[in-house]
């Protein structure tokens, strides 16, 4: 029998600029579910600022073949928390892949190492098989708007309605589109509710918000940022609750993400969940979208409930799994 030749020894290399189009090629190619363009990925790494971020690329006979990525953790924002992720369909490499992200990391102290998977993907069986454990979980869901009938649930706005509840967007509380510095009370405004609702959201992690100007340059300075995006709950001229509708990758045609919704505790079994979710929901059909995707943890019962009766679809979960640093 003739003998195969065995493959070549891939080739570790510092990520360069000119290498965005052959990652988002890879990448695509690895989870074509969530297909990846070379500005995309460009931009989110220019938001980084001075947040520690680092690639390093597998190489193997001129093709990408593995990458593993190091980032300051924007997903916790805990001290000492950071990712860690290994992406390559050949097992072989994992080992190198994850010493060199380890040996970047090493010199930042870290604590606690983090990758976020999806619970169907390759990756989520090899980090467990290797001692990661799951952190926690969140359901992803889709709410498809071709066949989704606002009306039909009318009936469910009536006590938002008789607690004079109205929802409304940053454009309709008075956005000022030509003078950006105008907008910092209305910014200021959004993100002391954002930082109220987010202590209650059920992570396994108590959430630390972002400083307010780091929330605003992430947020209002994202290019994909529109006034139209966020929704506020408002009664009496107090702001309520909060949902968000933003767009999570170009590459997906067609799509909008519903992001954070939430309702200040004492307004809660009022119906002012169900009058943001309509409303993200009704707008965005509106405005042509064909897909509203979300994500829940799988602990918030209540926003779960009111998705199923929206008619949004469960998929499978996505999972952030961690190890503590002992190298």
């Amino acid at each position: 029998m003739e003998r195969q030749p065995l493959p070549r020894t891939a080739q570790l290399l510092p990520f360069q600029t000119s290498d965005y189009a052959a990652l988002a090629e890879f990448l695509t190619r690895l989870h074509p579910e969530e297909p990846r363009g070379p500005g995309s990925i460009q931009a989110t790494d220019d938001r980084r600022g001075d947040a520690h971020h680092a690639r390093t690329l597998a190489w193997r006979d001129g093709q990408l073949v593995g990458v593993v990525q190091t980032e300051s953790s924007g997903m916790f924002n805990q001290p000492g928390w950071y990712g860690l992720r290994v992406s390559t369909a050949d097992t072989s490499l994992w080992d190198r892949l994850e010493a060199a992200g380890l040996e970047t990391l090493r010199p930042l102290s870290p604590k606690v190492l983090h990758h976020s998977v999806s619970e169907d993907w390759a990756e989520y069986d090899v980090l467990t098989s290797r001692g990661w454990r799951e952190h926690e979980r969140m359901w992803l869901s889709h709410l498809d708007l071709n066949s989704f009938q606002p009306g039909v649930h009318g009936h469910r706005l009536a006590r938002s309605r008789e607690a004079g509840v109205e929802v409304r967007s940053l454009s309709e509380l008075g956005w000022n589109h030509s003078d950006m510095a105008r907008n910092e009370p209305l910014q200021r405004r959004q993100y002391e509710l954002t930082v109220a609702l987010l202590a209650d959201v059920p992570a396994a992690e108590a959430v630390v918000p972002w400083p307010f100007e780091l929330w605003r340059e992430r947020v209002h300075g994202h290019p994909d940022f529109t006034p139209g995006g966020p929704l506020i709950a408002v009664a009496g001229g107090e702001w309520v609750g909060l949902t968000e509708l933003y767009l999570p990758r170009r590459e997906v045609p067609g799509m909008l993400h519903q992001g954070l919704t939430g309702v200040r505790r004492d307004w809660r079994s009022t119906g002012v969940a169900w009058a943001l979710k309509l409303a993200g929901a009704e707008r965005a059909k509106a405005q042509g979208w064909t897909t509203v995707r979300t994500g829940n943890h799988t602990v918030n019962h209540e926003m779960l409930g009111i998705n199923a009766a929206l008619g949004f679809v469960r998929g499978p979960a996505r999972v952030v799994l961690i190890c503590e640093w002992n190298v």
